[in-house]
């Protein structure tokens, strides 16, 4: 039974709709554009200074974050990994997947992540967990940016949930990021009551996300103190 359909983006690269959630695993804009600007891109800004970058991924996908974060390492800086997925099948077929020519440096590792979930050289080390994402992330410490790129609220509320992000936070770094598509009230509201500081991508290049970090950082700010005037604070609960 098909579980996906093939969709040529914006930018003549592909996804994939899920028939599960009827959603696209990129927007219309451009599966690889809206990977670098939305998540990698402030992964080179914020954390090029660093010899390590530990990122999560959520959730593995197409591994379009993963692959493009490798494709623009900080020069000599390591990358970590750590990436849960339910979608086994859709991992094990990533080694057929139509990705764009800028991947075809790097085919040996997404090959060898659909067969093994694994990859380990000198400078990246990519693990893809076939778990349930809410219980993965509390294994792990010390992440400095998280790609919060599951499906919408709408058809996944469990991985938006003020619970949810409470645990995200508890990994986090002091210097952590959160990178996401989502600028829902309710997804802003579960940040804000934790503490995060709010924030929106600087290029004009696509629609603007959500950043959320635990210090000041040089990007546009939300000025959500004013929006709560004007509306009530819900968030999405586990129950």
């Amino acid at each position: 039974m098909t579980k996906w359909e093939e969709v040529k983006t914006k930018d003549n690269t592909y996804t994939l709709k899920s028939l599960k959630y009827n959603e696209c695993y990129h927007s219309s804009e451009g599966a690889l554009k809206e990977t670098y600007y939305k998540h990698v891109s402030v992964m080179e800004d914020l954390f090029k200074n660093k010899d390590e970058i530990r990122i999560l991924d959520i959730c593995f996908g197409l591994g379009y974050n993963t692959f493009v974060s490798i494709l623009n390492r900080p020069k000599n800086k390591k990358l970590k990994i750590f990436s849960p997925e339910l979608d086994l099948e859709l991992i094990k077929s990533l080694k057929d997947f139509k990705y764009p020519k800028e991947f075809e440096n790097i085919k040996n590792i997404i090959k060898k992540i659909s067969k093994d979930l694994y990859y380990k050289d000198d400078y990246i080390e990519v693990e893809v967990a076939n778990m349930d994402a809410r219980e993965y992330i509390k294994n792990l410490k010390n992440i400095d940016i998280v790609y919060q790129d599951a499906f919408s609220p709408k058809v996944n509320k469990e991985l938006w949930t003020i619970e949810y992000f409470r645990d995200i936070k508890n990994i986090l770094n002091e210097d952590g990021v959160i990178t996401t598509y989502s600028v829902a009230t309710p997804v802003r509201c579960a940040l804000y009551k934790l503490g995060f500081r709010l924030y929106t991508h600087k290029s004009d290049l696509i629609r603007k996300g959500t950043i959320a970090t635990l210090k000041e950082i040089d990007y546009p700010k939300v000025n959500f103190e004013e929006k709560l005037k004007r509306v009530k604070c819900r968030v999405f609960k586990d129950s």
